[in-house]
C-alpha cells in the first residue's frame, strides 16, 4: 500500500530576553518537539508558535474493515513558552490543539452530520529543569484529552556534558496512564479500559567539527493493558466451510514491546545552508519491522536572519503485523467463532512524504 502524505510547518519566534538572544541553528521539523530552553543565559522568556498541517490519502481504512477511504487532514497549532527563571532554573510549557477531519470516523460516531467528521484533541505539557555545572535534570508532566481517549504523563530527563562539552549523554523516561473509551464499530459506548505505557530513551551526541554534529539514540517502549482500537473492524471468514463473513472488532494482545535505534546528523555547509538527515530502525513484538530515512535542507532567508525555509523528504517501509487480516481473508479456526486476535491496521508497505517549513 502506498499513501500520499504531505506535511508543512510554519514557525515564528518571539524572544523576550535582556540583551537579546541568538537565533536557533534551524527551525524544528514538524515531527520534533522544540528543545528545552537553555537556562544558562540569564532570565527571560522565549515564545514559539508552531502550525502543522498534515494531509493523507489512501483506500484501506481500518475503521471500515480495510475497505474504505483513509483520507485524513490534521490542523495543529501549538504554542511553546520557555521561561528561564534564573541562571539555573527553567520552566518549559506547551499547549496545542489537533483538529482532525476524516470521513471514516463518521462510521463510529452517533452524531453523523456530514460526509466527514471533525474530532479535536487538546494537550499540554509542563517541565521544570535545573542546570548544574555539566548536568541538567528535568521533571515533566502532561495531559491529553479527546472524546474517546484521555492520557496523563509524567517524565524525567537527564543530560550530562563530557569532553569539554563536545560529547553529550542524555537519558529520559516517561510513563503514560491512559483511559480508552470503548466506542465499538456500531458506535455503542461499551465503557472504558486502561492502557499503561513506559518508555526509556538513551542518546549520545558528538561534535565532529565546527560544523558537524551526530547523534545515536536507542529507545524501548513497553505497553500493557487494552491495546486494541475498539472502532477498528475486521471482516473475516472464520473457516473455508463457512462462506458467511464476520464483521468483528479488532482484537490484539494486552502486551507489546517496541524497540528502536537511530542515527542523525547535522552539517552546516555555510552560515545560511544546513543539511540534516537520519535513519531509524524499529521492531516490536507484534512482528513489525520498519526502516525510515529522512532528509531536510534548511536555508536561511537573506532578509531575515532568524527565519529558515526547508524542504522535507521522508521514506518509510515496514512489514505487516502478525495479527493482520485482509478483508474477507479465510482462516482455519475450529468451529464458527471468529479469530481471537485480528487487526487490519499495521499492514506491510511503504510511504513517501514530502513537505516544507
Amino acid at each position: 500500500m502506498l499513501l500520499t502524505l504531505v506535511s508543512a510547518v510554519v514557525a515564528a519566534w518571539l524572544v523576550i530576553r535582556p540583551g537579546g538572544g541568538d537565533a536557533p541553528d534551524a527551525a524544528p521539523s514538524p515531527e520534533q518537539s522544540p528543545p528545552p530552553a537553555s537556562v544558562s543565559g540569564g532570565a527571560g522568556v522565549d515564545g514559539e508558535f508552531l502550525f502543522n498541517y498534515y494531509d493523507q490519502d489512501g483506500d484501506h481504512s481500518p475503521v471500515t474493515g480495510g475497505l474504505g477511504t483513509e483520507a485524513l487532514q490534521v490542523l495543529s497549532p501549538v504554542v511553546v513558552a520557555q521561561w528561564a527563571i534564573n541562571d539555573r532554573w527553567a520552566l518549559n510549557t506547551s499547549l496545542g490543539l489537533d483538529q482532525i477531519t476524516s470521513a471514516s470516523t463518521d462510521n463510529i460516531d452517533d452524531d453523523v452530520s456530514s460526509a466527514s467528521r471533525v474530532d479535536q484533541r487538546a494537550f499540554t505539557t509542563l517541565e521544570l529543569a535545573r542546570e548544574f555545572e555539566t548536568q541538567t535534570v528535568g521533571v515533566s508532566g502532561g495531559f491529553s484529552n479527546e472524546y474517546d481517549y484521555r492520557s496523563v504523563m509524567t517524565g524525567l530527563r537527564w543530560t550530562r556534558d563530557f569532553n569539554r562539552k563536545n560529547t553529550t549523554l542524555a537519558a529520559s523516561g516517561r510513563y503514560f496512564a491512559d483511559q480508552v473509551s470503548l466506542y465499538d464499530i456500531d458506535g455503542i459506548d461499551r465503557g472504558s479500559e486502561r492502557r499503561h505505557t513506559a518508555d526509556l530513551a538513551l542518546s549520545v551526541t558528538q561534535l565532529l567539527g565546527r560544523r558537524t554534529v551526530a547523534t545515536i539514540d536507542v529507545g524501548w517502549t513497553a505497553q500493557r493493558g487494552f491495546l486494541s482500537t475498539p472502532f477498528h473492524e475486521v471482516i473475516v471468514a472464520p473457516s473455508p466451510d463457512l462462506p458467511v463473513d464476520y464483521r468483528v472488532a479488532e482484537r490484539l494482545p494486552d502486551a507489546r514491546d517496541r524497540r528502536a535505534v537511530g542515527v542523525r546528523g547535522n552539517h552546516a555547509l555555510t552560515d545560511w545552508l544546513v543539511q540534516r538527515g537520519g535513519y531509524r530502525f524499529y521492531t516490536d513484538t507484534f512482528g513489525i519491522t520498519a526502516h525510515s530515512i529522512e532528509s531536510e535542507t534548511h536555508l536561511r532567508l537573506p532578509a531575515a536572519n532568524e527565519m529558515w525555509v526547508f524542504p522535507i523528504l521522508r521514506f518509510h517501509r515496514q512489514s505487516a503485523s502478525r495479527y493482520l487480516v485482509y478483508p474477507g481473508h479465510r482462516r482455519s479456526i475450529p468451529g464458527s467463532s471468529p479469530p481471537t486476535e485480528t487487526s487490519v491496521a499495521s499492514t506491510a508497505g511503504a510511504t513517501a512524504e514530502g513537505g516544507s517549513g
